[in-house]
């Protein structure tokens, strides 16, 4: 309660801030180069300004849940460099994807970059994840093969995604989303999914696609359906914040069915694969959503004042009560930011 009193007192100051100063979380855009919170393993230096943001699914019961192989099914990530809303005028549109398995015992099919405009929705490319093949591919060509990916701890496979932007049936910004999907042993099926979006100029007739056109990361499970956390205040900041900086974030429940949200975490610099786990700087962990229902956002309140210059990671993390099986569907976006006061 405390925690949850002292949050919107923060909000508070920090619109009143931004609503005197003129201030938005936005600053000068950084310069093409290297990607933001990139891992070793991505050294690409990209023609645009990229960030890399990760998704995660979650299949982990509750504290009064049972424990065992099929109420805990572990983790799911799906992250990328992605030039979100960046200008993309010619060429492909490449993208190098991480997938991560951690404590997960199912084995991984295959991750499907999908190109979503206002009127079409087309999978342009799948690739396999396949225990013999090399990172930085994409093994099968779409629609056939098949995955055999597993893991026993914490495993990462590098596949490479690339496809022309005349595959956009439109110019302006459209959106383009990543499944991975994970046969879990008893049958039921495990997914990760990212949206983003990215202004296409390709000229083709324009037509920005409107439906939920922020960052989307989802977890979905058998019978839970779709968990999602969300960032709503874009683009990310490509240069460096400082003083409050307040994004506006969702961390609701779904409207099609899916299970509602029942708990929310937030916090700064997580690590949630050490043993034990870090939980890093927790700025909100309630049961319920983060912001009004259904399926709403809040802005919140971060004093980079606390933090150390340099790149951060925020996360977010929606969870979803499935008592049918008796375990909790999360989904998780990760985003990074740089910090400079």
């Amino acid at each position: 309660m405390l925690l949850r009193r002292f949050l919107v007192l923060v909000i508070a100051v920090a619109l009143a801030f931004i609503a005197i100063t003129g201030l938005g979380p936005g600053t000068a855009r950084a310069a093409a180069g290297l990607c933001m919170g990139a891992p070793p393993a991505d050294g690409t230096v990209y023609a645009e300004t990229r960030q890399f943001v990760d998704t995660q699914s979650w299949w982990m019961p509750d504290a009064d849940q049972a424990n065992n192989a099929v109420t805990n099914t572990g983790h799911l990530h799906l992250g990328a460099c992605v030039p979100e809303r960046e200008t993309i005028s010619s060429g492909n549109l490449t993208v190098n994807v991480r997938v991560i398995l951690h404590d997960n015992p199912g084995t991984a099919d295959y991750v499907a970059m999908v190109f979503k405009t206002s009127d079409r929705e087309t999978t342009v490319q799948k690739c396999y994840l396949r225990a013999t093949a090399p990172d930085f591919s994409c093994p099968g060509p779409a629609g056939s093969g098949g995955g055999d990916f597993t893991c026993t701890g914490t495993c990462e496979r590098w596949l490479t995604f690339s496809a022309p932007i005349s595959d956009f049936n439109h110019s302006g910004t459209q959106e383009v989303r990543f499944r991975g999907f994970v046969s879990e042993p008893d049958g039921n099926e495990m997914r990760a999914n990212f949206n983003w979006q990215a202004n296409i100029q390709n000229g083709k007739s324009a037509s920005d696609v409107t439906r939920d056109p922020f960052l989307r990361g989802k977890g979905w499970y058998t019978h839970a359906g779709y968990c999602e956390s969300s960032v709503r205040s874009l683009p990310l900041p490509d240069g460096p914040v400082s003083g409050i900086w307040a994004p506006l974030v969702g961390l609701t429940s779904h409207t099609d069915g899916s299970r509602p949200a029942t708990h929310s975490f937030i916090s700064v610099d997580p690590d949630f694969h050490a043993v034990p786990a870090n939980p890093g700087l927790v700025l909100w962990d309630s049961a319920g959503a983060f912001g009004p229902e259904p399926f709403g956002a809040a802005p919140l309140a971060i004093d980079t004042r606390g933090l150390a210059n340099g790149v951060h990671k925020l996360h977010l993390r929606t969870s979803c009560r499935d008592d049918k099986l008796g375990s909790t569907n999360s989904g998780v976006m990760v985003v990074p930011f740089t910090v400079a006061n």
